[in-house]
């Protein structure tokens, strides 16, 4: 048994190599520019016709969306940052915290994609039972880019699954449970 498998079997500390670190910042720098992709399109997504005007402010689900990506945004870079930079080998709590942070922008990020997918799920079709309807007749192009948005917006949190499932997987495999 060599020096790393001891110090992961009493739970002192985890050497990262380069490519395990690499491939996570990699995947972390993927999901911060597909977050401020998200988050662009949301800001500038704002439209004004004969039927009145709209933007992206004007709607809670949309606002939260532009946060969330904002902090996914924030918290990828800084993570990113964070991999890189961390010493080898990482202390059982460095990785417990990635691990927690991972699950908490996880859910963030897919709770503002779904609000926001049924936002513009009701832009589009409307809900004919209590007499709404269809907001993309007038407004077509504010509904096109809030649903681009939302696709990236989903994108980012299955690069978070993944990441969740890597920070999981470091986690729980090198380190004894709890």
């Amino acid at each position: 048994m060599d020096k790393t498998d001891q110090t992961a079997i009493d739970g002192s500390a985890l050497e990262l190599n380069r490519t395990e670190k690499t491939a996570e910042a990699s995947l972390r720098v993927v999901s911060m520019a597909l977050s401020i992709v998200g988050l662009v399109i949301m800001i500038k997504n704002s439209i004004s016709n004969d039927f009145g005007s709209i933007s992206y402010s004007n709607l809670g689900a949309f606002m939260y969306l532009v946060i969330a990506n904002g902090v996914c945004a924030a918290y990828s870079l800084l993570s990113a940052l964070a991999i890189l930079a961390l010493p080898c080998p990482i202390s059982k709590l460095q990785v417990w915290t990635l691990f927690l942070l991972d699950q908490v922008v996880t859910y963030l990020v897919l709770a503002a994609g779904s609000v926001s997918a049924e936002t513009v799920y009701l832009a589009y079709y409307g809900n004919i039972p209590i007499t709404w309807s269809s907001a993309c007749d007038s407004y077509g192009i504010f509904c096109h880019k809030a649903l681009i948005s939302v696709v990236f917006t989903f994108v980012v949190s299955l690069l978070y699954m993944l990441l969740s499932l890597v920070s999981s997987y470091r986690l729980f495999s090198r380190f004894e449970a709890p």
